[in-house]
């Protein structure tokens, strides 16, 4: 078995899950990622990553720039093969994910959010010769998400929409694409917070746009523009970006928790609040929201 396949083994298909607030005539879905290992989707992405890498580049070591998910599910990959790992994380994200990623063996590098969202931006390597893994520009990353649009797919076939949180733009993009090419009428929308919204606007602007993002709670999605590549692809996916403002996104998390038992950061509490606000402007029976992750404390849900 090889490391990748190994990685793979402990990643669960996750159940389309009924809202408990079921007062809508359309029926809500939660996919819970916030329940696979480290607690997000990130570790389909990484495992396929692992799987389709050069074995001879592998032992130079992993690096990412992340708010803090997909380094845990990176430093997680890094440990198994016994290899370097270098994590470029903001020094805003919260203590939580810090802690988890250095207990992984990760050496974490601290650096603010605009240094952090140059790298992205620029795609800058921080290995020589090992493997720095953008999150949106990753071929294999991008195929790793795909796996939860067939999931979705063989467990609800007859779903009419999907939301889907829209961060840096790789799982949107993976689970976009793959929705559109398993059944090319479900209206796909993305979801963004109001803190951070810049794939809304460059949608009312038809072309890549920044805006002032203020940080929030809400730290897994949420940057300061869309990145032309990602723009390119994602307005040919999606019918729109649902804005949601801060007070909604916190009322989910703590509704997911109450009444699903689901611990949710404030991303996938953003999918969950822009499923409701469909169900209530659209006449779609079936919709189903991304629960993206679950590395939040509990404090702040509560």
């Amino acid at each position: 078995m090889n490391a990748g396949t190994l990685i793979k083994s402990s990643i669960i298909t996750t159940p389309l899950i009924p809202f408990y607030e079921g007062n809508y005539s359309t029926r809500i879905y939660l996919k819970p990622e916030n329940l696979q290992v480290l607690g997000s989707y990130k570790i389909r992405g990484i495992a396929q990553v692992i799987e389709d890498a050069d074995p001879e580049t592998l032992p130079w070591g992993l690096s990412c720039a992340s708010a803090g998910n997909m380094a845990q599910a990176l430093a997680y990959a890094a440990k198994i093969l016994k290899i370097p790992c270098k994590i470029f994380i903001p020094d805003t994200a919260p203590l939580l994910k810090k802690e988890r990623i250095c207990a992984l063996g990760a050496q974490l590098i601290e650096l603010p959010y605009q240094e952090i969202w140059q790298m992205v931006h620029e795609n800058t390597r921080t290995h020589n010769n090992g493997l720095f893994i953008h999150p949106a520009y990753n071929s294999s990353l991008l195929k790793g998400y795909a796996t939860i649009a067939e999931e979705i797919i063989d467990e609800m076939p007859d779903l009419d929409a999907i939301v889907i949180p829209f961060g840096v733009g790789g799982l949107s993009i993976g689970v976009g694409s793959a929705i559109r090419k398993l059944k090319a009428d479900i209206a796909i929308y993305t979801c963004e917070p109001e803190t951070a919204a810049p794939l809304k606007q460059s949608l009312l602007a038809k072309k890549p746009s920044k805006v002032n993002r203020i940080p929030s709670f809400v730290d897994a999605i949420g940057t300061p523009e869309v990145l032309p590549g990602v723009y390119d692809v994602i307005k040919e996916i999606i019918r729109d970006s649902l804005v949601i403002d801060l007070k909604k996104i916190h009322y989910m998390m703590n509704k997911l928790l109450t009444g699903n038992k689901l611990l949710c950061e404030g991303a996938a509490a953003c999918s969950a609040a822009a499923a409701v606000q469909l169900a209530q402007q659209t006449d779609y029976k079936k919709i189903v929201c991304i629960l993206s992750g679950g590395n939040v404390p509990l404090e702040l849900v509560i």
